[in-house]
């Protein structure tokens, strides 16, 4: 009776909302353009646009962050400290440089060469050279004139193969155990696993020390003959042999937000320079900037965009060209399509519009919010219509004895809202719901800003719906009754219809597949339950791949085709070297240094770092190994005396009367790469772990690129959290308005196997990983086929047209969007995304829906005639009523025939 009771609540609502619809159509068409027109007259004057980075995704509140503010109030500002030292990636460039290899030799890839070194020279003062101009004070700066502005010289890490030493010493140059070397007379440095890569070669070495007699000098200064000098002694040692690589990194120190704007400037007009101009017939030059992947990647995909705007334009033409098809001359409203695209701009520009008025800047992305409420909308549209096509099949007059009589739209309007509305509404519900839960419990604040944006979309979208596109209906239905074609004016014949009545395409497949389900009951049975168990088979093994989708920081189809030089230098870093960002940990409280234990505590976990397979294993800088400690606490001189450069700023020291108190410090190791895989983000977790087992008093680990990896393992986990939230919330609304626990599981088991296959496809065939540059897409997509899916469960036995036009349309426009040279690996991550859950979608609702509906019934027909009152003549025997009223909810359909649907 409850039921009964809301379903007539439920009814009267909407046949009310429809004598509204019918009577007030003009005014409210013309209200809902005059408040999303002025709306998008807000967002014209009022827009801001914000360009859109990575940092968008990094977890303010997170672990890595908390860890940063501390260690600059411990430490104090890390822009005038050493590249391993920073907290975060300013702007720098980074130059890889190789030499040319002569095809004549091609075994000649030594650098250590006096040639080379001096290119090399040059190189360095041809990009001291390069200058860029300030327009806020028509000045002109080159790297040393923008070092000169903060009063310090800027770091250059590998300055030591620009030293006067190195170019004498490059041809016998001894091996260091420490990996660092070091110029007294200029302060320049370099460690080896930097500016030699990982495959220098070591050989051991005769080394000869002569000494000449002053006799012989005079000899030589006379120019006389003279014979080979006399060899004192000789000794062995290391030198190096061979290096296949250098490197030099020139950082950018900033302190205020025009330096870093004159910084960023400077990095990428010399970028540019050394891309586009610089030629050398000795080296090759792999350059890059800390801006570099992200200005590539974006301006490609700038330059791309309009190719997905054709795509979706393309896309509406097909989907308004196959709803102009159904029906006849009379009864056709393709127009309406023009509508739902009018519908689809107003709600954009109101929706934006409202951020607009509310100064909320805009990102790049929200493009991607557009695209798939485009989707959305084109399926709603496409559903009106086709409802629209077999309702008023019943109100049209079959004879020319009834011609004359007219269509009742307030029979009409009614049956396509409640055949539409409750279903829109859920899906509405469904998308605002998981949305917003995923905004509350997001940390990034870009995923929580695109939530809330799709939130709002998709409210005003729904409303315009109800408002502007139903008002277009209702006129359509006025102008239909008063017998006028579409929207032209001139008044049809009584009995057109009666005339004009031809075979359709639409009976013609009726018949068709009426034809076709004359077939055996046992073969239907096997093959649908052969249907079921597929898909079933199919969602355990999707779940199981899409648990297996990796992380990445970095991919090389990340790049263009013509972004060589950026390729180059991504593949010199993961081929020619086993660095990765460096890891400090901090002690942030005064310790006993000087007690074995704490050195040994220090000691074990460095060494628990260098064991990670993600680590470096050669790498380590510990100022205990370097400095002298006794030295350090004792000595009166500045602490730029008492340390080495390497560990300048590795301390906080506290000058006493008799001895000094190390109140903080720090030491490193360092990645073997930067991929951002599971292994570096494991990795990750371990140094925390190690150092919250660690007796150190307070310590913790940090480095920038944590930062990174925290935001990549947040994605990968809000992407299974966005799966489970959005099936876990169409089970739940659908199953409380429509009060049917078996609708409600079909819906969810099909919405889950349309979500976890897409992703398992992806992973599968193009090797899908959780990244900056797809997460987005991946956030928005789970949406799209969602009336689709809710829609198509409750109306089994009819026509699945009016799905399938859209999903071919979609399909069409994907195909031809794959003919364009398109490079932006977004792009094509959503090409292929949608041609999945189409795919999926198409096979969902067109056979694996209709099978489980045909499984379903054919069990409960079997139930219900094994439980029949058997006639008995024992009075004692009791029947008992069947308790199947849930279940038979589930298959119950009006106006249908169940195999009409296999």
């Amino acid at each position: 009776m409850g039921i009964i009771s809301v379903q007539e609540k439920t009814n009267k609502f909407w046949d009310n909302y429809s004598k509204f619809l019918i009577r007030f159509s003009w005014i409210i068409l013309i209200l809902s353009l005059i408040i999303t027109v002025g709306l998008t007259i807000c967002l014209l004057c009022l827009i801001q646009i914000r360009q859109f980075d990575q940092t968008d995704f990094i977890v303010r509140n997170g672990r890595a962050s908390k860890n940063a503010q501390l260690i600059n109030k411990i430490f104090g500002s890390d822009k005038d400290v050493r590249t391993h030292q920073q907290m975060d990636l300013y702007p720098a460039l980074d130059v890889i440089i190789k030499r040319k290899i002569n095809h004549e030799n091609i075994n000649e890839t030594n650098m250590l060469n006096n040639q080379i070194i001096e290119e090399i020279r040059s190189l360095d003062k041809l990009i001291h050279s390069i200058q860029i101009n300030d327009v806020n004070n028509s000045k002109q700066y080159n790297y040393t004139s923008l070092c000169a502005i903060i009063n310090r010289a800027c770091m250059i890490d590998g300055n030591y193969l620009l030293s006067d030493k190195f170019h004498k010493d490059a041809l016998n140059l001894r091996y260091v155990e420490s990996g660092i070397y070091f110029d007294s007379l200029t302060g320049a440095n370099g460690l080896a696993s930097f500016i030699f890569g990982k495959d220098y070669k070591i050989i051991n070495a005769t080394v000869p020390e002569v000494d000449y007699d002053e006799e012989e000098d005079e000899e030589e200064e006379k120019g006389e003959p003279e014979d080979l000098p006399v060899v004192k002694h000789t000794s062995s040692e290391k030198t190096i042999s061979y290096v296949p690589i250098f490197r030099i990194r020139y950082s950018l120190n900033i302190s205020n937000d025009h330096m870093r704007h004159l910084s960023t400037q400077w990095e990428r007009e010399v970028l540019h320079y050394l891309n586009e101009k610089y030629q050398s017939n000795l080296i090759e030059i792999s350059p890059s900037t800390s801006t570099a992947i992200t200005d590539t990647v974006g301006k490609q995909a700038r330059d791309e965009g309009p190719f997905m705007a054709i795509m979706l334009l393309i896309f509406f033409i097909f989907v308004g060209f196959f709803i102009s098809i159904q029906g006849n001359f009379h009864t056709s409203v393709g127009y309406l399509s023009i509508c739902g695209v009018l519908n689809l701009a107003l709600a954009t520009g109101a929706t934006f519009g409202l951020l607009s008025v509310f100064k909320i800047q805009i990102i790049e992305p929200m493009a991607l919010i557009i695209f798939v409420v485009a989707i959305i909308e084109s399926m709603r549209i496409s559903i009106v219509c086709g409802e629209y096509h077999q309702i008023i099949k019943e109100y049209l007059p079959v004879s020319s004895i009834n011609a004359s009589t007219k269509i009742d739209i307030e029979k009409i309007l009614p049956s396509i809202i409640k055949s539409t509305r409750p279903y829109f509404l859920s899906s509405t519900l469904i998308i605002m719901i998981t949305y917003a839960i995923m905004s509350i419990i997001s940390p990034m604040s870009c995923t929580r800003y695109l939530g809330l944006t799709i939130v709002l979309y998709i409210f005003i979208e729904y409303i315009t719906h109800c408002t502007f596109f139903a008002s277009c209906l209702v006129i359509t239905l006025k102008r239909i009754k008063s017998r006028r074609h579409c929207l032209f004016c001139h008044q049809l014949p009584n009995d057109y219809y009666i005339k004009d009545r031809r075979k359709s395409l639409s009976k013609t497949l009726n018949k068709q597949v009426t034809t076709l389900t004359n077939v055996d009951p046992i073969f239907k049975k096997i093959f649908t339950g052969f249907l079921c168990l597929l898909s079933v088979i199919f969602i355990i093994c999707s779940i199981w791949l899409i648990s297996s989708i990796d992380t990445r920081l970095y991919e090389d189809k990340f790049l263009p085709k013509n972004a060589s030089s950026l390729k180059s230098y991504m593949r010199a870093h993961f081929e020619n070297y086993d660095i990765g960002p460096v890891i400090m940990f901090v002690i942030p409280k005064p310790m006993n240094y000087e007690n074995k234990k704490n050195q040994l505590l220090i000691h074990n976990l460095v060494a628990q770092c260098l064991n990670e397979t993600a680590m470096n294993n050669k790498f380590k800088l510990v100022w205990l190994e370097q400095e002298d400690l006794h030295d350090v606490l004792t000595s009166r001189n500045p602490l730029s005396v008492r340390l080495t450069p390497y560990s300048q700023n590795d301390l906080v020291i506290s000058d006493k009367k008799n001895k000094s108190v190390i109140k903080a410090s720090r030491f490193f190791c360092q990645y073997r790469s930067t991929k951002g895989d599971r292994n570096d983000l494991q990795a990750m977790y371990n140094m925390y772990t190690y150092a919250e087992q660690s007796s150190l008093p307070s310590i913790f680990p940090y480095s920038f690129i944590f930062l990174h990896y925290e935001s990549l393992a947040q994605i990968r986990r809000e992407v299974y959290l966005l799966t489970i939230f959005t099936v876990t919330t169409t089970f739940l609304i659908t199953f409380v308005i429509f009060l049917s626990f078996g609708k409600a599981l079909l819906i969810f088991t099909n919405l889950l196997a349309l979500l976890t296959g897409s992703l398992a496809c992806l992973y599968l065939f193009h090797n899908l990983t959780f990244n900056f540059a797809n997460s987005l897409w991946l956030f928005v997509i789970p949406v799209i086929f969602l009336d689709t899916l809710i829609h198509a469960s409750f109306n089994i036995t009819k026509s699945k047209w009016k799905y399938n036009r859209v999903i071919l349309s979609l399909l069409i426009s994907l195909c031809i969007f794959s003919l364009f040279s398109i490079e932006t690996y977004i792009y094509h991550v959503i090409r292929q995304s949608l041609i999945y859950q189409s795919i999926i979608c198409f096979i969902l609702i067109n056979f694996i829906l209709p099978s489980w509906y045909y499984i379903i019934e054919t069990v409960l027909k079997k139930n219900k005639n094994d439980r029949q009152p058997v006639p008995t003549e024992n009075p004692d025997v009791i029947q008992l009523p069947v308790a199947g009223t849930e279940i038979q909810n589930l298959v119950y359909e009006p106006n249908g025939n169940m195999n009409n649907s296999i």
